[in-house]
């Protein structure tokens, strides 16, 4: 689970923003809380965080540091690459200064502080810290100095023999400038960090053209779930189906060359093909070596009889497509805890589904996190969200995107919230023609 993620001289966020998943005095929804227990680390986590912000606020920027943390984890850079780092440009000083990333994360009770400072041509700092009842206690710490050469030290690591100290040294004193040591003590086949590399896998991102990649079988729990779901908001879909097709007709020159190359016999493999509005294939291969190419079609009950007519995905309507690339985070909230992040949830989603939604995913009893940017003010209700689940982010007078809690506010439960923020008693709301900076005089 995220507990706080900090960033610092990353695109709008010049000093250092900070957003909490810890629960606020607020009573209400007490659903909503993932107890911490009574353990060394006993702090209790929100499951829902809703960000507000006019156009060009910065809230989705927010979302956007995430993802480059993430994929600077996962994947890194290649040798001699820049880092793909966008410092704050409205200042001389942090144009020339590292951008700061840091999360606190829960990862099997434990909790955990991991963040680096980078810039373009190299990572300044990276730290792993275990955080204890009133103490953090380091892992590892790494510099890179001026002339690129990487140091890296260990704090009370319980090898498996005297080989992988060294190897740790070692292989720390190797890793690129580029590329975090995070990264390359995973691609070094060392696992005494691969919990919290695995830990970014559970992050799943949905910005608005983000197409889900779940695979989709016509069986399988899920997809009836979607069906359900579909029918039940009144898109008309009835079912899925799988719809033989030409590939030379339908399909990019070469790409059935590429999904099937290594396919065994047998196998099917879900393709998803990039496109305004995203279409999936299933690519199967039999004893003879000849590959079908199928197709998925949402199916809709005809008026005049018993039977179904197929649309393909580019047929549905905008708001249809959006729910099935948001949709699956229902069921994969309930298997493995993940943080989903969506931006701009309302794209194309009328304002009930929004609400209906996020109610959905608050009321299974899950422990993963769900964190959206929006422009929708019906979901500005205490029925329902608790105040410290409401943050707003704006600019203040130097340009700089700020985020703050509705908490600090501490409105009365028989406040309408949504008219006070419309009428920017919070701030974070466009004011055409003049000037406008928060309530709280930034």
């Amino acid at each position: 689970m995220l507990i706080r993620f900090r960033v610092s001289n990353f695109l709008s966020f010049k000093e250092e923003v900070e957003f909490s998943m810890i629960p606020g005095r607020t009573k209400q929804h007490l659903n909503h809380i993932v107890s911490g227990g009574s353990g060394r680390n006993d702090v209790d986590l929100l499951r829902a965080g809703i960000i507000y912000g006019a156009n060009a606020s910065g809230k989705s920027n927010l979302i956007k540091a995430i993802s480059f943390a993430k994929r600077f984890v996962k994947k890194g850079v290649s040798p001699r690459k820049p880092i793909p780092v966008i410092p704050f440009k409205l200042n001389k000083t942090t144009k020339e200064q590292p951008s700061r990333f840091e999360f606190e994360i829960r990862i099997d009770n434990k909790d955990y502080l991991y963040g680096f400072e980078a810039d373009s041509e190299r990572v300044f700092s990276e730290w792993l810290h275990q955080i204890k009842k009133i103490t953090t206690s380091p892992i590892f710490e790494r510099t890179t100095d001026v002339e690129n050469n990487t140091i890296v030290k260990f704090f009370g690591i319980k090898y498996t023999n005297k080989k992988d100290a060294k190897k740790l040294v070692l292989f720390g004193e190797g890793t690129r400038p580029n590329r975090l040591f995070l990264t390359e003590s995973i691609d070094r086949n060392l696992k005494y960090f691969e919990n919290i590399y695995d830990w970014f896998d559970n992050l799943v991102i949905i910005f608005p053209h983000t197409r889900s990649r779940v695979p989709f079988d016509i069986q399988s729990e899920m997809t009836n779930s979607m069906v359900k779901y579909l029918s039940n908001v009144g898109t008309g879909v009835s079912g899925f189906d799988f719809l033989e097709i030409s590939p030379e007709s339908e399909l990019p020159k070469g790409l059935v060359d590429d999904v099937t190359k290594d396919l065994k016999f047998g196998e099917q493999k879900a393709v998803l093909v990039e496109g305004q509005k995203a279409q999936r294939y299933i690519f199967s291969k039999d004893s003879n070596e000849k590959v079908t190419v199928s197709k998925l079609v949402l199916k809709h009950k005809m008026s005049d009889c018993d039977e179904e007519a197929a649309f393909d995905t580019d047929e549905e309507s905008d708001g249809t497509n959006r729910l099935m690339d948001v949709l699956p985070i229902l069921d994969m909230s309930l298997s493995n805890p993940r943080v989903f992040l969506i931006d701009e949830l309302d794209r194309s989603l009328h304002p009930n589904l929004c609400y209906k939604l996020i109610q959905d995913f608050l009321t299974n009893s899950s422990q993963s996190q769900l964190i959206v940017t929006t422009h929708e003010s019906n979901l500005l209700t205490f029925d329902l969200l608790r105040r410290d689940e409401i943050w707003f982010v704006e600019k203040n007078q130097q340009g700089a995107s700020v985020a703050y809690s509705l908490e600090e506010f501490t409105p009365r439960y028989d406040n309408d919230v949504q008219k006070g923020y419309l009428l920017g008693r919070f701030g974070a709301i466009p004011f055409i023609g003049r000037k406008h900076f928060n309530s709280r005089g930034k």
